[in-house]
């Protein structure tokens, strides 16, 4: 018998331990299907989007990106019960902590009119969509604001379908006036006014305007986009940047990595490694004369000491600035090994915000005691240290576990993480992936006599 009592003691420990295995090696395999799930969405492969949201959803339920992209899939592919119950769940998962509450707030109220979009509940999704507009108003973010403007007038135009109508000449279709279409009109030409680059709400202004016999409207909005900086080689929107500077002190790690002098930032023609180096000296002209700063290197191999590791605050920035100047390529990217050691290149002042930027092209080579780098950022989370991301990498499946590393290192510590569109010179957040995938474009519409030929300017929407 106590033989027994022995082997099934074994036998529970085993599942315990596999169970617990399986739980902590399921956090960073819970982000690569996010990230999949992410790019097949931007593909318009949706079936395939939502299998990859709903496993790292259920790997971890408590995850509010998880949630938010999960019930976003589930409604783009009509399933809008349950997307709708999984938005109402994701509020409970928001924290006041979190610096992106409030843009996170705005997510949630869009994407809820987004899914009601796809259900063809209009008012329900008219009134969501402002909501989120309201809130990222406040907030900023012209290309955030372009695409949210750009889907309330789709569903301000499809909303306003005047009485169904079939006749024997043709099939079912909604009438709409000239009034209807200026509605829509002026809320597009909203969109172009927050983007001008913002191709969907081009095409349906200029299809609009051209029904209304209104001229082309132009707008200059991609010139100021492009800031003007003492730097050549910086994406034109380098302010997507500036609030990584917003904290008290401020640990730049730069990936100086061999890989960061063999690709260019193609929009430029320099290579990362220059780009980070002005990326760096940009941000310290950012910094607050209060902020203590620091900088790390991530080179050479998994053992080696770093080329520059100076505490946040024990050197002046000027002198920073003539440092950086002589950073040179050196070796791989043992980001794991460098992360663990970050922590102590902060004060230890209790009160202090703390924010590690990471610059990189790469993910993690090196292991160290079998740690697993999403584990150990929640633990950066409980010392008060904010991890954010600057990545050179495109956001596609040949980067799935950079991407993993980088989002479960920003999440998990209530961070960001902004890549650079090398193609067209942008810094863009991640975050916005889904966001800018919703590119609603309206359908045609016909001119129609269906009241008589007294009423001149009335068309017809003819519903899919």
């Amino acid at each position: 018998m106590k033989r027994k009592a022995i082997i099934l003691a074994g036998l529970l420990a085993c599942i315990a331990l596999l169970s617990f295995s399986l739980l902590e090696g399921g956090r960073k395999g819970a982000y690569k299907h996010y990230y999949k799930g992410n790019y097949y969405y931007g593909e318009g492969r949706f079936d395939k989007a939502v299998y990859h949201f709903s496993q790292a959803y259920d790997a971890i339920p408590t995850e509010f990106n998880f949630a938010l992209a999960y019930a976003v899939g589930l409604g783009r592919v009509g399933k809008t019960g349950d997307s709708q119950a999984l938005l109402k769940r994701s509020i409970g998962l928001l924290s006041d902590r979190d610096p992106e509450y409030r843009q996170k707030t705005a997510l949630l109220y869009f994407f809820e009119g987004v899914t009601y979009t796809y259900a063809k509940q209009y008012s329900q999704a008219v009134a969501a969509l402002k909501k989120g507009i309201s809130v990222q108003e406040e907030l900023g973010k012209p290309t955030a604001l372009s695409v949210m403007y750009n889907t309330l007038g789709y569903v301000t135009f499809m909303n306003q379908g005047q009485g169904a109508h079939k006749s024997q000449d043709r099939p079912l279709h909604y009438h709409l006036r000239k009034d209807d279409l200026q509605r829509a009109y002026d809320i597009f030409k909203l969109a172009l006014q927050k983007d001008s680059r913002n191709e969907t709400a081009w095409a349906n202004q200029r299809m609009l305007g051209d029904t209304l016999d209104v001229p082309p409207a132009f707008f200059d909005t991609v010139y100021n986009a492009i800031e003007v900086t003492d730097y050549d080689n910086l994406p034109n929107n380098t302010s997507e940047m500036a609030a990584f500077a917003n904290y008290d002190e401020v640990v730049m790690l730069l990936d100086i990595s061999g890989s960061m002098v063999m690709e260019n930032v193609t929009c430029r023609g320099a290579t990362r490694f220059q780009v980070m180096k002005e990326t760096a000296l940009f941000m310290l002209d950012k910094m607050a004369p209060t902020t203590l700063v620091g900088v790390g290197t991530i080179g050479g191999d998994c053992g080696t000491p770093p080329k520059m590791w100076q505490k946040a605050g024990s050197l002046p920035v000027p002198e920073l600035r003539s440092r950086l100047g002589f950073l040179n390529p050196d070796g791989t990217t043992p980001l794991l090994n460098m992360l663990v050691e970050s922590p102590g290149l902060f004060s230890d002042n209790p009160n202090s915000r703390k924010s590690l930027l990471l610059v990189s092209d790469g993910a993690n080579i090196c292991k160290v005691n079998n740690l697993d780098i999403c584990d150990w950022s929640q633990e950066l989370r409980e010392q008060g240290i904010t991890i954010n991301v600057l990545s050179f990498l495109n956001a596609d499946l040949e980067n799935t576990n950079a991407f993993a590393e980088y989002t479960c290192l920003a999440d998990n510590t209530y961070g960001k993480v902004l890549y650079i569109d090398a193609l067209n010179c942008r810094i863009t957040p991640f975050t916005f992936n889904l966001l800018e995938a919703t590119r609603l474009r309206i359908p045609p519409i016909k001119r129609v006599q269906c009241w008589g030929s007294a009423i001149k300017e009335l068309w017809a929407i003819y519903p899919e």
